[in-house]
């Protein structure tokens, strides 16, 4: 009985040693537990603004909308609002370029933004949740994606969705700093309606029509032809317009031949 009995304790240590036991289960159930929490308490939790529907988003849209968290957390705002989202647009894509090139800047945004919507808590480090008009400007984009035949979203489809709801505080903060809307609107046209572009090329008329605006030659309307395009005198003079605006990019293009 004596032998039984420290074999039988052996076995007992033995399986302690080893972790069979329910003691040994519960010990590695609160440790995992433990380092699940810590991973967890770690990893920054990702914020609201992202596109919940069918098309995929850009990077350079991501980008945007995690630059518009950046802003609304600097803000010490409750949420991140549709204000947030149009400053959020300078970090980098199409919006950008169409932005600046309306004379647009992100400070002057930023202040103006601030000035209608002033935050009233302190800044955070972590981006607030989305605001319902946020949440409707991201989906009105997507809206536009898909009625211009695009199968994703971009930061040019956002600033539409921006610029033609007429209520939204981004719209407000566009007109307190004196930005036409129907500006925005003519440069979206491009990016935003191309199904009716490419109707206007089809047929016959195409071969005599502007790959640009989608003009008719005829009288009054010179076009140039090139290797299956054509540009009218009009768009020439757009194009002239535009370089002579943009030194920067006459000089870079100057710059490889000195």
């Amino acid at each position: 009985m004596a032998r039984w009995r420290r074999r039988s304790g052996r076995g007992r240590r033995r399986r302690r040693w080893t972790g069979s036991g329910p003691r040994s289960r519960s010990v590695k159930n609160s440790q995992a537990a433990r380092q699940r929490f810590a991973q967890q308490a770690e990893t920054p939790a990702a914020p609201g603004l992202q596109p919940q529907g069918k098309l995929k988003p850009k990077e350079r849209l991501l980008a945007c909308l995690d630059a518009a968290g950046r802003e609304a957390a600097a803000d010490g705002a409750a949420e991140i609002g549709t204000q947030h989202l149009l400053a959020g647009l300078f970090e980098q894509g199409v919006a950008a370029a169409i932005l600046e090139k309306l004379g647009m800047r992100a400070d002057a945004v930023r202040a103006a933004a601030r000035e209608l919507f002033p935050g009233l808590g302190q800044p955070g480090e972590m981006p607030p949740p989305e605001s319902a008009e946020a949440r409707d400007a991201i989906y009105g984009a997507e809206v536009l994606a898909r009625r211009g035949g695009c199968g994703y979203v971009g930061t040019e489809h956002l600033l539409g969705a921006l610029a033609l709801d007429p209520g939204s505080r981004a719209r407000r903060v566009l007109i307190s700093l004196g930005v036409s809307i129907p500006a925005i609107k003519k440069e979206l046209e491009c990016y935003i309606s191309p199904r009716r572009q490419r109707r206007r090329r089809r047929g016959k008329a195409t071969a005599g029509a502007c790959s640009f605006c989608g003009k008719p030659g005829g009288a009054g309307l010179r076009l140039v032809a090139g290797p299956g395009v054509h540009i009218c005198a009009e768009c020439v003079g757009l194009c002239n317009q535009i370089l002579a605006e943009d030194p920067a990019s006459a000089a870079g293009e100057a710059s490889p031949g000195t």
